[in-house]
This record gives structure tokens, sequence and C-alpha cells, in this order.
């Protein structure tokens, strides 16, 4: 939370009086609060700046779906009805680079993927000047 308060007040010295801060939905906080309402509450306290929490729902995440969700969609689903048919169940449908293909859901199932610092998006939102916490 330090990071982040103190990314916001430099940002507020540079004369950029709004910020956005993003919170995975799966973050654990202290169990009585929901993640953005416990970030928003330590940004305040960190920084002295009014904060306030949205929770965006399905249609600000989501929007209308673009030609290549759709066949992203039929394709996925396509596959699903292959592993239903050949009695293959307990497997979630994955996509890696062009390939729809399926992995057991008890190999992934409870798992955290973290997203490592050389990942290429985090690198080039940092030089765009984001701050990742």
């Amino acid at each position: 939370i330090h990071n982040i308060g103190e990314t916001i007040l430099n940002r507020l010295k540079k004369g950029k009086p709004y910020s956005i801060v993003v919170v995975a939905e799966g973050i654990q906080t202290d169990g009585r609060k929901r993640a953005a309402e416990y970030i928003a509450q330590e940004i305040e306290y960190e920084t002295g700046i009014e904060t306030r929490e949205t929770v965006l729902g399905y249609i600000q995440r989501g929007g209308s779906p673009t030609p290549f969700d759709r066949n992203l969609s039929t394709r996925m689903g396509g596959h699903a009805t292959e592993l239903i048919a050949t009695e293959q169940f307990g497997r979630m449908i994955t996509l890696k680079g062009d390939e729809i293909s399926s992995a057991p859901l008890d190999e992934i199932a409870g798992k955290l993927k973290l997203v490592t610092e050389d990942n290429d998006l985090v690198v080039q939102g940092r030089r765009m000047g984001i701050c990742f916490g």
C-alpha cells in the first residue's frame, strides 16, 4: 500500500489529481471487507486523500462481444462438446496461443498463476508510468 500511496501523491504533485487503482477480485483481505473497500480505506489512510471504490459489474467489465470473442467462444464450446461426447469430464477448456485444448480441473483448481515481474505487459506498463504496488 505504501508504494501505491507514494505513487498517488507523486501524481498529485505533478498536477494529476485523479488516479485509478485496479484491485483483483481474488485478493485476500482481513475477511471483513471486500478487497476494493479494504484497499480504498488503506490508501485514504496512507495519503489523506478522499478515496472511493467502484465495483464494476459484468457489462462494464465485459462489454459487447467482438467477432473474435464470438469465434473463440464457438471454438471453445465445440471443444467442450467433444469432451462430453467422449466422456472426458472434470476438465476445463484452455487456450494457449491459438490452440484450444483442455486440462484436468484437479490440477488447476485452487492454484494461483502469478504474473512475473518480467512479463511483457508488466514491463510495458511500467514504461508507461503504471505502478503495480
